[in-house]
């Protein structure tokens, strides 16, 4: 028994939805050949309509919804001969089975269903001792019975037979080339008349060196996938080096640009603060002469008009000459056309970025004075 279950050991991974994770129900197949149970591709395309749009939740490979919908996304046929026969074969390690066969027949007459014992590979069916023998003898062409339990056995899954969607009693046994599908002998008749078909097993040598081709083909592109990939990698990664080298480029030129900025509005300021200690200091020494020169011009004032109304006419004509040499000096004194120049002051922003060489590199700008001193 152990042998005869050989392939369902290797088959639990491949009747897995990839969305759900469970056991495929109606599995349905995409263009890429990925395929899925029918309600998770609805879940997963609820909001498109036949004609949009459609990626596969696997790989992201691009297809149309056909115009009947999702459901007419075709019945992957490998897969739901696998489910088939895996169901088939824990049943049968479970339960005690009926004959499929027997069943209704046995029901319309209220009889017992016999146990099946043996599966017909060909109709898929559990059947019993009677009927196992009627399908080995049967008219149209002897069917493959086995044990009930062995149909998992790789030979006899590879040896079972499929019938045609549209005669379902009819086997598939041509192959036609211009269609790329399986057909009956009724399909050959009716649609395929002229068409160039043979049988299945001589189509499946000559296309099984094909597919053997696109195989081979595909994997030797797959080491080439592999090496760019690995060229990709060690791009990235020189990318991500040289990068973090520039990083730290970028930060040192922009830490001595900061230096030198911060040097420059250093000097700008102080070149600033001594104009403004200058014109202050020039500025309060014109204003302490004022002062003194008021304090003298009052003084005069002051005794003139003490001579004038205190003394006699003696003491007038004594003075007077003084007097009016006083006042013509406290007149013509320098202080009163002595001009204070305001510095007329602007600042010149730099035009240009200049290279960092030198002391005096014009990162900020420049002071332009007006008043005669030229620039700072």
């Amino acid at each position: 028994m152990a042998a005869a279950f050989d392939l369902q050991s290797h088959i639990s991974d491949l009747t897995k939805c990839p969305i759900c994770l469970e056991d495929y129900k109606d599995p349905k197949s995409l263009p890429c050949l990925h395929t899925f149970c029918l309600e998770c591709l609805r879940s997963h395309g609820r909001d498109k309509l036949p004609g949009d749009e459609f990626l596969c939740p696997t790989c992201r490979n691009s297809c149309r919804i056909p115009e009947a919908g999702i459901s007419a996304f075709p019945l992957n046929f490998f897969i739901y001969d696998l489910l088939q026969a895996q169901n088939s074969a824990k049943m049968a390690t479970d339960d005690i089975l009926h004959c499929e066969v027997c069943f209704e027949v046995c029901e319309e007459e209220s009889v017992a269903t016999p146990a099946a014992t043996k599966y017909c590979v060909d109709c898929g069916q559990r059947v019993c001792e009677k009927c196992g023998k009627q399908h080995a003898r049967m008219k149209a062409g002897a069917h493959l019975v086995v044990p009930l339990g062995e149909e998992m056995s790789k030979e006899l899954f590879k040896s079972r037979k499929r019938h045609c969607e549209d005669h379902k009693d009819e086997i598939l046994k041509l192959y036609c080339y211009d269609c790329k599908t399986n057909v009956c002998s009724l399909c050959v008749a009716l649609k395929h008349k002229q068409h160039n078909f043979v049988e299945i097993s001589e189509a499946a040598n000559k296309l099984r060196k094909d597919i053997d081709d696109g195989v081979k083909a595909v994997s030797d592109c797959i080491t080439n996938v592999h090496d760019l990939k690995h060229q990709r990698n060690a791009e990235k990664q020189k990318f991500l080096i040289e990068s973090k080298q520039l990083e730290v480029v970028v930060k040192q030129r922009g830490e001595e640009k900061k230096k030198l900025i911060d040097d420059h509005v250093g000097n700008l300021l102080e070149e600033l603060q001594a104009m403004q200690l200058n014109f202050s200091k020039e500025t309060d020494c014109n204003m302490e002469k004022l002062d003194m020169t008021a304090v003298a011009m009052q003084s005069y004032i002051n005794y003139s008009q003490t001579v004038t109304e205190k003394g006699n006419s003696s003491d007038i004509t004594h003075a007077a000459d003084e007097l009016c040499t006083r006042a013509s000096s406290l007149l013509q004194t320098d202080v009163l056309t002595e001009n204070v120049q305001v510095p007329d002051v602007e600042f010149v922003p730099a035009d240009n970025d200049q290279d960092l060489v030198g002391k005096n590199v014009d990162l900020i700008g420049r002071w332009s004075c007006g008043n005669g001193k030229g620039d700072y």
